[in-house]
């Protein structure tokens, strides 16, 4: 169901309120209650942290705290590094393994058509039968190119007629069924078939991959085809008629998927909006497992479990226990985002990873303390601005990453400078001021002129298809016209994205989990059998409610107490969540998936004081928390992979509000 709709000048202010609450209210399913009782487990973990904080009764320890409170502090950001033990080594694979075994599961099929034909406008292929058939259904497994196909058919091998096939770039990498026994349309039966594409929009032609004709459910595989038309039939035991995630692509892989091949084949790509390094670690993917749905996926879905260890090892070097690191790693790889969009082909996954090394290894370069020579403080600050770098090569969005590490890299030389007198027992060597000149030298090579070199060899690959097309030569004043050419491009694409679509949603909506995107859904059997299959892209809602409140409470503390370490969590968040609040261009829930992974921060802060305070029942608030996490994951998890369960099944327990699309 669609949410409500108010059209500006039908109804007053209040009257459109009551409306929306009429609607709200109207539509609410049994599922409701269980957003309720999720609600209270998030508010019972933010009431019992402050109930934590308290002194405890019948104690002096007030007096203590009151003292502390008292005690004059300054902000440090040189943080504290914790190191990784072998009793971390169990909880960091269980975690790591666990999620792999939910994310790979189902990714998508290994075998569909890759054979292809290549069709230019003067390309007819032919095919023919013994006797005459009849067809019902026609499927078509496509590839590149947009433009259209003719199916031409006859009995006599004089008299034809033509069905014409499209292929347009929104039905790429998908099974194409047309239903001949439609309403409007009428089965066919010849016996002599040939195929040709009148309409060729690009220079690579149409690329077709397979081409199934149907009678009654089975396969028509003809007995004679013309010379270079045999890929069109060869691959029999894949065809279908019926596209599902499993064997096509959805949603953006109409996109990138297709960009990786292009890549691989150096054609020109169509999709331009983007920087081309996440397309090209996504063409890895095709590379060792061919351009199927799990070849594409595959990369993006490594990445996602590949975020978790380094999580594990960031919370545990950051906050020092144990619990904090496994809890707080679990959070994240149970949040539903971080299953959905590392399972879909698209280049958000990367983003989010190289943003999550770069902001580790800036944390490192923190922990480096002051008074400490140049060269040890060299090698995590050329990681950071390496991998800052790869992550903007990879998708635009990561240079909100670059505004939060530079607030970062400035706030800590100033700390540091502040610190550096005592820290070097008075005597002030090595000097601070060399300190800062060499790292500031360093930081313009490793944060400008290397993600910048990152940056521009991203795009190699489209000045070799340049020249394959155009004649372009190879050089290097060619590859910076090229790259700068990408880039107004893509900000005046990214300016103009202002339609409508019935999934999109806004920051205020991303922090309050109120609007998923529906990726895909499938409701053939909803009626004969009961079930249908779907996934979205929204946050676990109690990562998302849990973590807003955790984010207040991170906020006032780093003030209470001066935090370095709330102050890193709340600048790094901040600088993921900000840069949206004037953004206004059409946006989906799936932008906030970087301010999520900082989310989990303010949560694993909050526990890291529960367990410090080592009060009654903080143990199991921390365990508790998590494992409510991991049990709505697994309730959520049919409709964050497209497995089938009953209609049911989603209305009244999924469902939880009318705005899910579920």
């Amino acid at each position: 169901m669609t949410p409500l709709s108010l059209t500006a000048d039908s109804t007053s202010p209040l009257q459109a309120a009551v409306d929306g609450l009429s609607w709200f209210f109207g539509n609410l399913t049994p599922a409701f209650f269980l957003a309720l009782g999720a609600l209270a487990v998030c508010i019972a973990f933010f009431v019992y942290y402050w109930h934590c904080l308290r002194p405890r009764p019948h104690t002096l320890e007030w007096i203590a705290l009151s003292e502390q409170r008292a005690q004059p502090r300054s902000m440090t950001l040189t943080l504290k590094r914790h190191p990784v033990v072998r009793s971390d080594i169990l909880p960091l694979l269980l975690v790591t393994v666990v999620y792999a075994a939910t994310a790979f599961f189902r990714l998508g099929d290994t075998s569909v058509p890759q054979s292809y034909t290549v069709f230019q406008q003067d390309s007819v292929f032919t095919f023919s039968y013994e006797q005459p058939v009849t067809v019902d259904k026609v499927s078509y497994y496509t590839s590149l190119g947009t433009g259209s196909y003719r199916l031409e058919y006859s009995s006599d091998g004089k008299t034809w007629q033509s069905l014409t096939l499209d292929q347009n770039y929104a039905s790429l990498l998908k099974w194409q069924c047309v239903d001949l026994t439609a309403e409007g349309e009428s089965p066919i039966t010849a016996a002599q078939f040939r195929i040709s594409a009148p309409r060729v929009e690009r220079h690579e032609g149409l690329w077709l991959a397979d081409l199934a004709l149907w009678s009654d459910g089975a396969p028509l595989v003809p007995g004679e085809v013309s010379q270079g038309g045999e890929s069109l039939f060869d691959e029999s035991s894949l065809w279908t008629s019926k596209a599902t995630y499993m064997n096509s692509g959805y949603f953006d892989e109409i996109y990138h998927p297709r960009t990786a091949l292009e890549h691989l084949n150096r054609v020109y790509p169509y999709e331009v909006s983007h920087p081309p390094l996440g397309k090209l670690i996504l063409s890895l993917g095709v590379v060792l497992f061919g351009m199927t749905p799990f070849g594409w996926r595959f990369m993006g879905t490594l990445f996602g479990v590949l975020m978790l260890p380094i999580l594990y090892i960031f919370l545990k070097n950051l906050f020092g226990k144990t619990a904090v690191a496994f809890c707080g790693t679990c959070l994240f790889a149970f949040d539903f985002m971080h299953l959905v969009q590392t399972r879909i082909a698209t280049i958000d996954t990367y983003g989010v990873f190289f943003i999550l090394v770069s902001y580790y290894f800036m944390y490192r370069w923190l922990s480096v303390p002051a008074g400490t020579k140049l060269r040890r403080s060299v090698l995590p600050l050329f990681l950071s601005g390496l991998f800052w770098g790869i992550g903007c090569a990879s998708k635009w969005t990561v240079v909100y990453a670059g505004v939060g590490l530079a607030v970062l890299w400035l706030l800590g030389l100033i700390f540091k400078g502040r610190e550096w007198y005592h820290a070097t027992d008075g005597t002030g060597k090595p000097s601070f001021t060399a300190h800062v000149v060499g790292t500031t030298l360093l930081s313009v090579v490793f944060f400008v002129i290397i993600p910048v070199a990152i940056y521009v060899a991203a795009y190699i690959p489209y000045l070799v298809a340049d020249n394959l097309k155009n004649g372009t030569e190879l050089t290097l004043p060619n590859l910076l016209k090229l790259t700068w050419d990408n880039q107004v491009f893509m900000l005046t694409y990214h300016q103009g994205v202002h339609d409508h679509h019935p999934y999109e949603s806004y920051w205020y909506q991303w922090i309050f989990d109120a609007r998923p995107i529906l990726y895909y859904r499938d409701l053939d059997l909803a009626q004969s059998q009961g079930i249908k299959s779907l996934f979205a892209s929204f946050n676990n809602p109690l990562v998302s409610w849990a973590g807003l409140l955790s984010f207040a409470a991170v906020i006032i503390q780093t003030v209470r107490r001066r935090c370095g370490t709330g102050l890193f969590i709340t600048i790094a968040l901040l600088s993921q969540l900000v840069p949206w609040l004037g953004i206004g261009r059409t946006l989906f829930a799936y932008h906030y998936f970087p301010t999520t992974l900082f989310l989990v921060f303010c949560i694993a802060y909050l526990m890291n004081d529960m367990l410090s305070r080592r009060r009654k029942g903080c143990t199991l608030a921390v365990y508790g928390f998590t494992g409510c996490t991991v049990a709505v994951y697994a309730l959520f998890y049919p409709a964050l992979t497209g497995l089938y369960a009953p209609v049911w099944y989603f209305n009244n327990l999924l469902r939880w509000f009318p705005s899910w699309p579920l």
